[in-house]
């Protein structure tokens, strides 16, 4: 049974877009811009490139037809003037399978007060074409209007496999949506590899959203997340994200759909090379991005070793790692097979508890680096964890080499 989570905190601007209406609204506003600037820009010849999906509406030099277009973007009530019936009238009657004229006698209808003679000349038009764009923004205003979320976001999807370049405003307003439930469960169907479009969503949805919690909560609900190199980048940025929200519930959930990574990841704590091949950090072994402190695998003693180390004159976490303990662990211990320590030097295992809602106790371990402290050693786990964070901290001290030890196991029972 999947549990019930809470919405993250957001702020004013967030809490005036949570409904569905408020989040198609802001992207139409958005797509109503976009166009009328695309027809503008045909109006007084400049062909550029990028309106060129958009059709001939928005890439043609027919002054006079455009003209009575951008009349009636600016202006709808414009489209049911005489004129502008003549003149669709006359392109429907010499073009019957054209989507444009489709679209502009359906303007005229609507604009005559016959809404759902319009619908169905819009839908025709769709049919025939889905290339274009202010047909597929009828129809989502259309669909949004009548509380139609899977018919709004399938114009939608039309709209972003056909338009790349020109709709990056309007998926990052879709990305906002995610926080939404009833949006969620509409976009589960278009979490798929063969979407053209998601990787641009789910990179928009990490940059955009106060939290990553819903996103994840997407790929949780669609019960997959798809195997494409460009979203590992983004995959590992939602799993940190919910380590740093103590997302750990969801997180469980969530890390076994990503490609190239294990369920077991979470549970392991071996220093082995299958730990240190694939998965994403902190959920396997995180050994840091920094030049001053970090580690790697080695040969030791004829087998694996974990070398962790810290330069002179820096602190900090040289490696990290995620694990959810079995609920008989009670120990963390460890195995070192070397170290070499400076003035004032010093390092610890820190074991931090992790729990949706908040953060648990710690406990840390005597200092490491101090001669008197043996090579290998344990320590309790702290009590009623969901998961824990552990983390080895150093201080390179004063000298000339860095501070480090070697391990060879550690282990959690």
């Amino acid at each position: 049974m999947v549990r019930s989570l809470r919405m993250p905190s957001i702020g004013t601007e967030w809490r005036r877009l949570l409904s569905i209406k408020a989040v198609i609204i802001a992207i139409l506003a958005v797509a109503l811009a976009f166009f009328a600037f695309a027809n503008a820009a045909a109006q007084i010849g400049a062909k550029l490139p990028v309106f060129k999906a958009l059709g001939p509406a928005f890439y043609s030099s027919k002054a006079d037809l455009l003209k009575l277009e951008m009349a009636a973007a600016k202006r709808p009530a414009a489209a049911g003037e005489p004129r502008f019936g003549a003149m669709a009238t006359a392109t429907l009657s010499r073009s019957p399978l054209s989507a444009r004229a489709l679209r502009d006698y359906a303007l005229h209808r609507e604009a005559r007060g016959d809404a759902a003679g319009a619908r169905k000349i819009f839908r025709a038009g769709n049919a025939i074409s889905r290339r274009d764009g202010l047909t597929q923004y009828w129809l989502i205003n259309d669909a949004a209007k009548r509380g139609d979320v899977p018919g709004a976001l399938n114009h939608f999807d039309a709209v972003l496999r056909t338009m790349p370049e020109a709709t990056q405003p309007m998926i990052e307003r879709l990305a906002i949506s995610t926080i939404l439930p009833e949006a969620r469960q509409a976009l589960t169907r278009f979490v798929r590899k063969d979407n053209p479009w998601l990787v641009r969503y789910v990179e928009a949805a990490v940059a955009k959203l106060p939290k990553v919690e819903p996103l994840a909560q997407l790929f949780v609900d669609s019960g997959r997340a798809p195997d494409l190199p460009a979203l590992r980048s983004p995959y590992g940025q939602i799993v940190e994200g919910l380590v740093n929200d103590q997302k750990t519930a969801l997180l469980r959930r969530f890390y076994p759909l990503l490609p190239n990574a294990n369920g077991s990841d979470l549970k392991s704590i071996a220093i082995t090379e299958e730990a240190f091949r694939g998965g994403y950090a902190p959920v396997v072994w995180d050994l840091g991005q920094s030049s001053d402190r970090g580690g790697a695998l080695l040969t030791s003693d004829g087998g694996l070793g974990l070398e962790l180390y810290g330069l002179p004159d820096t602190r900090g976490i040289a490696a990290r790692k995620l694990l959810v303990p079995a609920p008989s662990a009670q120990r963390f211990s460890w195995v070192a097979t070397d170290r070499s320590s400076n003035q004032d030097s010093a390092a610890f295992w820190v074991l931090s508890c992790l729990r949706d809602g908040g953060k648990g106790s710690e406990v840390r371990s005597t200092n490491l680096l101090a001669p008197q402290v043996p090579l290998n050693g344990q320590m309790p786990l702290p009590k009623g964890c969901d998961s824990i964070m552990v983390s080895f901290e150093i201080d390179g001290g004063t000298g000339r080499d860095p501070a480090r030890m070697v391990f060879s196991s550690v282990t959690v029972d």
